[in-house]
């Protein structure tokens, strides 16, 4: 006879619309065994409930719902428990306690796993504003993670434009030691043109940029969010952890607070999806990265424009001359800095 959770999860998946096969598929039973628990549900008998244990964390539990209404995570939770109570124990403590809380989740995917040096993913996450030389500006936080062993870095940026974009994966593969072969982009305009389902059209720069180094640019599928699953949990992780809840002077105290958190807490946590800690198994990884180039990347910026009858081009509000043959032709403008 199947056991009690066992027939609870059957019967749950079942009223969220999964047939009698998927279930049986999902959970590795015969469905026999499923439709004679589904069936079973309007028998009338009704389970015993157990009688709770009494837990370490009652006496925290309007400190801890008040988090959970901040949108803080259960690893975050722990920390401010530690912090403002001294609490012993670890956060699994935590993470059973506020279950009942918490709504389970509906979408079920496959974990992709990456071999060494494979593949890294990039995307930009909004952290809200930050004081810079006295006046509030809004602040992104740009987080590359190789995706065999979570390792991550992350940089402050005030924008996202191309220079920036570029200039952060620099930052990055320095930070690693090396490049992997693949980097997996959302379709930012920074890196991708147009987001075509099969022919995504790159960037010129960014293009020229993956090539000096090295990698090879991946954009995302159009409207298929689970090809950067990584990345974006990295992104929530990182908005949570690190900058939920906390205020800073300025954005030189952010970057320092970010630096050391990523040192001591990020790259040193047991992963929750591979339950290792990144920085171990990034000690695998960086042995087969790619080498950085041994020269500079000349950093150019792209645009058009359409040449006028007095065969000039305006650009950044200057004039420029372009041979007679091209007026009124659309001409590619590029600017090496």
């Amino acid at each position: 006879m199947l056991e009690v959770h066992m027939q609870t999860t059957i019967k749950t998946l079942f009223e969220q619309g999964y047939n009698k096969s998927q279930i049986a598929r999902m959970l590795g039973l015969d469905r026999k065994t499923v439709r004679n628990v589904i069936k079973s549900r309007g028998n009338g008998c009704e389970e015993v409930p157990r009688k709770e244990s009494a837990s370490q964390f009652d006496p925290y539990e309007d400190y801890i719902l008040a988090k959970m209404e901040k949108g803080l995570t259960i690893k975050r939770i722990y920390q401010d428990l530690v912090r403002d109570y001294g609490i012993a124990g670890t956060d699994s403590g935590v993470r059973h306690y506020v279950q009942k809380h918490r709504p389970p989740k509906q979408d079920v995917f496959m974990v992709l796993h990456s071999l060494p040096g494979e593949e890294a993913q990039v995307d930009f996450g909004f952290i809200g504003t930050l004081n810079v030389g006295g006046k509030a500006r809004k602040a992104w936080i740009f987080i590359m993670v190789l995706s065999y062993s979570r390792y991550m870095f992350a940089k402050i940026t005030l924008d996202q434009n191309v220079k920036t974009f570029i200039m952060c994966h620099i930052n990055a593969f320095q930070y690693f030691g090396g490049v992997p072969k693949v980097v997996k982009i959302d379709n930012l305009k920074a890196a991708v043109i147009e987001a075509d389902f099969y022919e995504p059209l790159m960037q010129r720069t960014y293009a020229e940029f993956a090539k000096h180094y090295g990698f090879l640019p991946e954009p995302c599928r159009v409207y298929t969010p689970t090809d950067k699953g990584k990345v974006e949990a990295a992104v929530k992780y990182v908005k949570d952890n690190c900058f939920k809840e906390r205020n800073f002077a300025d954005i030189e105290e952010a970057e320092k607070f970010l630096e050391n958190w990523l040192e001591t807490t990020a790259n040193k946590r047991v992963h929750g999806t591979t339950q290792k800690m990144p920085a171990a198994e990034f000690q695998k990884e960086a042995k087969v990265l790619s080498g950085l180039p041994t020269a500079d990347f000349t950093m150019s910026a792209s645009d058009t424009a359409v040449v006028g009858a007095q065969c000039h081009i305006s650009y950044r509000a200057n004039y420029y001359s372009v041979p007679y043959q091209y007026i009124n032709c659309k001409v590619d403008v590029i600017e090496v800095n």
